[in-house]
């Protein structure tokens, strides 16, 4: 995400500071080396690496006027108090989600399993608009989980350097462990592992943070996995009988990033989007994304928007400037 946040603010005459995750510091050096082998003047963008103190001090210093931030809650709540209490910058935030996909009974079937996939294991599933909850119509359920288990067990894990490669690797050994706690405690809970949910070897990449994409189902409202945010290549298979049902549960959440729908019927899927308590919504695909398009989400899921015309008010001031042109004021004390 960081060229959705570089690109409209140079445009609009700002210098940026982009800190990187101090987990994927080398993409954003290729990134810069980029843009000045493209001419861009040297300071226009700077790379700072560092952990969370660096962040921090971006945060309260005078000099940096606009935060745009993208990463956990936690985080996101930390950087929007630091700037209000010190400068009273502005915020852009996009947080995480517990996003929901709702496979309608008239939904073509090839398309519902190929997005309920692209919405769980793009990118190993550390993808902020994921759609762990996959709401599938009763009258589908058996073939539809067949389907996903199926393909599911034919994805190719490995180096994802590799154009053959299906699913990466997790970004650390303590994310991996995150979300296997995860899959381990819906088990105890209760859900029912299809498939998946190990820490698997690869060859010529032993010791890697390589997780098997798992998919669970026997999942209830109460369990913690159903609630939070994963960040892992785990779906979750849930039931519903009518609509109402499955809109209920899709709102279900205290985050708003993202949905997708699944159907034949085009005014119930202006319908579902309308009810959907989410910024971004998918028909009939998922994670989408078009620089036109603005990006974002509601409540626990940040505000502000990366991408569009919206970004450009990310980066610029309004300033309002009144000019008299006559050789006269009038004056209200003679």
């Amino acid at each position: 995400t960081a060229s959705w946040k570089i690109a409209p603010a140079i445009a609009c005459g700002n210098s940026i500071v982009y800190k990187p995750s101090p987990l994927a510091p080398i993409s954003s050096v290729l990134l810069a080396l980029l843009l000045q082998c493209a001419g861009l003047p040297d300071g226009v963008v700077n790379i700072l690496q560092g952990e969370a103190e660096t962040g921090a001090a971006l945060c309260v210093s005078p000099l940096v006027r606009k935060v745009s931030f993208t990463g956990s809650v936690e985080t996101g709540k930390a950087i929007a108090k630091a700037c209000a209490s010190e400068n009273i910058k502005p915020v852009t935030l996009e947080l995480g989600g517990k996003s929901a996909c709702i496979v309608l009974e008239d939904a073509v079937m090839e398309v519902a399993v190929h997005g309920a996939m692209l919405a769980n294991f793009l990118s190993q599933g550390q993808v902020c608009s994921n759609a762990s909850k996959i709401l599938v119509h009763k009258s589908l359920l058996d073939e539809f989980t067949k389907m996903v288990v199926d393909r599911t067990e034919n994805l190719r894990i490995g180096d994802p350097l590799n154009n053959k490669t299906h699913v990466g690797a997790c970004i650390s050994l303590e994310h991996l462990q995150k979300v296997q706690s995860f899959i381990d405690g819906a088990v105890k809970e209760g859900a029912k592992l299809l498939t998946g949910g190990e820490r698997i070897n690869i060859q010529g990449l032993e010791g890697g943070f390589y997780l098997s994409p798992c998919i669970l189902t026997d999942i209830r409202p109460d369990m913690r996995v159903y609630k939070e945010e994963i960040f892992g290549p785990v779906m979750l298979i849930i039931p519903f009988d009518n609509d109402e049902e499955a809109l209920k549960m899709a709102n279900d959440t205290e985050f708003g990033l993202a949905g997708g729908i699944f159907t034949r019927d085009l005014r119930k899927a202006h319908l579902f989007a309308s009810k959907m308590q989410a910024g971004n919504i998918y028909i009939n695909s998922y994670n989408d994304v078009h620089p036109h398009v603005p990006f974002g989400g509601f409540n626990q899921s940040g505000y502000g928007r990366e991408n569009g015309e919206a970004a450009i008010w990310n980066y610029t001031q309004i300033k309002s400037v009144y000019i008299n042109v006559s050789n006269e004021l009038n004056n209200p004390f003679t």
